[in-house]
């Protein structure tokens, strides 16, 4: 499921397989049951995957972007309670090295050695 959120999310990616097989992300879970049923797996397992996968793209990035389009699937409220972290939050005291780009450009620097 997540291998085909993932390709369906990056479509331009270029794969190689074992350097013998060159392809775009949409095609990876497809190369992946591929290989699984190679080695004598089910492929039930892979399709049930993909399938969830597909319907939860559709949900989440295709019908929500559609005219008149909603989202279906919303992170229940207790959920964003207990995790979600405003971004005024006071205690959210990020290191200077953890700030984007490594450099404190809001700070007063002096050239002065």
């Amino acid at each position: 499921m997540l291998v085909y959120l993932w390709s369906r999310r990056n479509p331009y990616v270029r794969m190689n397989f074992f350097g013998l097989l060159n392809f775009q992300a949409p095609f990876l879970p497809w190369v992946l049951m591929g290989f699984s049923s190679l080695l004598g797996n089910s492929i039930i397992v892979d399709l049930l995957g993909i399938a969830v996968g597909h319907i939860y793209f559709i949900l989440e990035d295709v019908f929500p972007n559609q005219h008149g389009g909603i989202r279906i699937l919303k992170t229940p409220s207790i959920l964003k309670a207990i995790f979600d972290t405003s971004d005024e939050d006071p205690n959210n005291n990020t290191l200077p090295e953890e700030w984007p780009g490594g450099f404190a450009w809001l700070e007063d620097q002096s050239l002065e050695g």
